[in-house]
């Protein structure tokens, strides 16, 4: 009985050291203290951001701490509050948190498991591929006439990077017209049209578009590709968990008996 009284002595010894340790002040101003514990609060975020803070950083945070608290406390004095846009800002960012919060916890309850992954991938494996990438090649320049004579030059023998850096009007021109690699999408549809139904190797005739008149080479072509199960994992997660939220937001509308007027906003529109 008497080791168990003075072991529950020592530990109320050692809550109370630690309580005070807590309650030190590290800093005032004026009248107002800022204590240790307020100080780690600080000290603690500042932690999450960096692997190791040794004893000259922790200084400067505290300065760092003691510089916000002072230019607070002589805003305060001066009567200087946030505008009505901050306080907008801050509201919104709040409302941001609560969303982000309610998001985790919806799929901390209900998450997208190993199974649900695996199934999404083996359900639709065409989803998962690598589309088609081409390494292109042109020589691009204002009118017609010019790219009728550079084509002649091409098929008369010429360097075609040669003379992409001597003629062309656009940032190839010190690259020899190298614009890489590239896939469907990039290019306006009557560049993209003749460069994927080229075959590699192959140098186009003169196409025209907005830019100006091209002269188009495949240099090389990199077919589709399967990208594996571990590649894509954590793509086919984020995408089930928004079909979850996206579900979820369905089912609080008709909760909420949410509805939305765009003619209000229409009728705005026309003022």
């Amino acid at each position: 009985m008497k080791k168990f009284i003075m072991l529950l002595l020592v530990c109320l010894v050692s809550i109370s050291a630690g309580e005070q340790k807590k309650s030190q002040v590290v800093a005032k101003i004026s009248n107002k203290s800022f204590t240790l514990e307020e100080f780690q609060e600080n000290l603690n975020q500042m932690q999450s951001r960096f692997a190791n803070l040794n004893y000259d950083m922790k200084k400067r945070i505290l300065d760092q701490f003691v510089r916000e608290k002072l230019f607070t406390t002589a805003a305060k004095d001066a009567g200087v509050n946030l505008t009505s846009e901050q306080e907008k800002y801050l509201e919104r960012s709040k409302t941001m948190f609560l969303i982000r919060n309610y998001i985790s916890k919806i799929l901390s309850e209900n998450p997208v498991t190993d199974t649900d992954i695996k199934q999404a991938y083996e359900k639709n494996p065409q989803a998962y591929l690598t589309p088609e990438r081409r390494k292109l090649r042109h020589i691009i320049v204002p009118d017609e006439e010019k790219a009728k004579q550079l084509l002649n030059k091409l098929k008369e023998g010429a360097d075609f990077a040669e003379l992409a850096r001597e003629n062309n009007t656009d940032a190839t021109k010190q690259k020899g017209g190298d614009l890489g690699w590239a896939q469907k999408g990039i290019f306006v549809k009557e560049f993209e049209d003749v460069a994927f139904s080229l075959k590699k190797g192959e140098t186009s005739g003169i196409v025209k578009t907005q830019f100006g008149y091209h002269i188009i080479r495949v240099d090389d072509i990199e077919q589709p590709k399967q990208r594996s199960f571990n590649e894509v994992q954590q793509e086919i997660k984020r995408k089930l968990e928004e079909q979850k939220i996206q579900q979820i937001e369905q089912q609080l509308k008709k909760k909420y008996k949410v509805q939305v007027d765009y003619s209000v906003l229409e009728d705005a529109e026309k003022k």
